[in-house]
């Protein structure tokens, strides 16, 4: 493909897959050469990776990860240490790949192996964490791991056998990456400090905060006389956001309350912007060990408001929404 060589072209596709299953793209890549389905050595000194001790310790991790996200605590935890072993083991990856390369060329393949394998971490983690934190009804764990597993699988052999095909759709997936990929970041990173604040709530207080303990962009929104609540009444929380107005996107801000109705308050596109949630009909509340969740609906459009289970009780959020 216009003289690239093949190693350059299969690196996208393999951190790509590395950042959804390092441990299976690994192993995949090392038992390859004994499948011979290929004939010519891999590229770089990927053919490394065929060591028994390494392929002993990829599957060990690939079961141990397999086990781990099949309960949403656990998988939470493994997805947040993974969050710094994805983009590491990208850029060695590439390093192995770009085996013989230029220097120059090494460390930007390093660099970018190491930046697609953490984004693509991030959204399928983030993807994962609407599923198991949504209201709406998802196929089970297993039936995602399963088409998760032919996904990467797909692409790694796709990228060892047709490598500029496989750079062409790694394109595709970087597009829809950058389209959609910022949204599931938040998700999974708001899903992180969720199961961060469970875990240090014994040693802080809960329940809301006051208008001293907000950000200063929130609190600024509340100055204009327009606002019907005195900033001295406010207090807020935490809060997630999904499909908020008919959206398709996740947002993080703060749920605010005072005298009037609730509002969401997020900052998009370096402004702020306010969301009243009085016109939304409450339907369902889940206390999870790790979250709250309130349903909303308005106009045929059905959303959810996330809340960390070290914030306001069940019962202090839903006064607010209904009114007391």
């Amino acid at each position: 493909m216009f003289g690239i060589p093949i190693e350059i072209l299969a690196l996208p596709p393999l951190a790509i897959a590395a950042g959804v299953d390092l441990y299976l793209t690994l192993l995949f890549i090392g038992a390859a050469p004994t499948t011979g389905l290929w004939d010519s050595p891999l590229p770089g000194a990927l053919g490394d990776l065929d060591s028994p001790s390494v392929l002993i310790m990829v599957g060990t991790f690939y079961l141990l990860e397999f086990a781990a996200e099949r309960f949403p605590a656990t998988a939470l935890a493994w997805n947040a240490f993974h969050a710094i072993i994805r983009p590491l083991s990208g850029a060695l990856l590439a390093l192995l790949l770009l085996d013989g390369q230029p220097l120059p060329v090494m460390a930007l393949g390093a660099l970018a192996g190491g930046v697609l394998a953490s984004l693509a971490h991030g959204v399928r983690s983030g993807s994962a964490v609407l599923r198991w934190l949504g209201a709406g009804i998802a196929p089970s764990v297993l039936l995602f791991s399963l088409a998760e597993d032919v996904l990467v699988l797909g692409i790694a052999s796709l990228a060892l056998d047709a490598p500029a095909w496989a750079f062409g759709c790694a394109v595709v997936a970087a597009l829809a990456l950058a389209w959609e990929g910022p949204s599931l970041l938040r998700a999974f990173a708001y899903a992180v400090r969720v199961g961060f604040a469970h875990l240090v709530q014994p040693l802080g207080r809960r329940g809301w905060r006051g208008p001293e303990e907000m950000p200063p962009w929130v609190g600024l929104m509340f100055d204009d006389d327009d606002l019907r609540a005195p900033r001295g009444t406010l207090r807020g929380t935490r809060a997630g956001a999904w499909r908020l107005g008919g959206a398709r996107r996740f947002l993080t801000g703060w749920l605010v309350v005072g005298d009037g109705a609730p509002v969401f308050v997020h900052r998009r596109l370096g402004s702020t912007k306010c969301v009243e949630l009085g016109s939304l009909e409450t339907n369902d509340v889940l206390d999870h060990d790790l979250f709250r969740r309130i349903d909303l609906a308005a106009d045929g459009f059905s959303s959810f408001l996330l809340f960390s289970s070290a914030g306001p009780s069940t019962e202090g959020l839903l006064a607010e929404f209904r009114g007391g």
